[in-house]
């Protein structure tokens, strides 16, 4: 007997196609590094890289939508005595919209206040954690799951904390592997080749909203 097909076919936000074929997407976890398994393969992969890769994705997908954008403007730092660069995420013109709980939506409704996108992925993150990394890439997870997409399953960790792995259905792995990797990887690629300043200057916006987040040993 065969399996019953889904209601209807997920429609997947170029964040979370990162995080289901992270492989794809960012290197092998050395030895020291924070992992996170790629539940497509298994391969455990850089959660810092893969968390990079998945924010740019959607920062990249709303600004290429045109319904919110990302500029880089001189700024002031340390007082005032140094001048930096802050890529703001303002509102755009375009009308395009993801689906609800997705990064990609968070995005735009940040992108209302019109501040910079290091503020706009802390709060995405929320709570200050020892590993962002881990937290960012579990709430696009998360939102997947809401949407049916991804199986949760709580599990007790030291009789007092509760941790949550995410199944993929054999459904959302068929669906998933139908949709091609390549304008995800394209976009990736010809916003590094194309607007190196603008990508790195996310970058450095990404890094801020990690160390911002990660939660002080003291």
């Amino acid at each position: 007997m065969s399996e019953a097909a889904p209601a209807s076919v997920p429609t997947f936000t170029p964040s979370e196609l990162v995080v289901l074929f992270g492989d794809r997407f960012a290197p092998e976890a050395g030895l020291l590094a924070s992992k996170e398994e790629i539940l497509t393969s298994g391969v455990k992969v850089n959660s810092e890289k893969l968390m990079n890769a998945a924010m740019k994705a959607a920062l990249y997908a709303v600004h290429r939508s045109g319904a919110a954008r990302l500029e880089v403007r001189a700024a002031k730092a340390l007082f005032g005595l140094m001048n930096t660069r802050k890529v703001l995420l303002l509102q755009g013109s375009g009308s395009d919209s993801f689906p609800a709980g997705t990064l990609e939506a968070f995005l735009l409704e940040a992108a209302v206040a019109e501040n910079p996108v290091q503020d706009a992925l802390k709060a995405f993150i929320g709570d200050e954690v020892m590993n962002p990394p881990q937290r960012a890439l579990g709430l696009i997870k998360r939102g997947m799951s809401e949407r049916g997409m991804l199986e949760a399953e709580m599990k007790k960790a030291l009789l007092v904390f509760s941790t949550v792995d995410y199944v993929l259905p054999a459904a959302t792995r068929m669906a998933a592997e139908a949709q091609p990797l390549e304008p995800v990887q394209q976009l990736l690629r010809e916003m590094e080749q194309r607007e190196p300043q603008l990508d790195a200057a996310v970058q450095k916006e990404i890094d801020a909203a990690r160390v911002a987040m990660t939660e002080s040993r003291d």
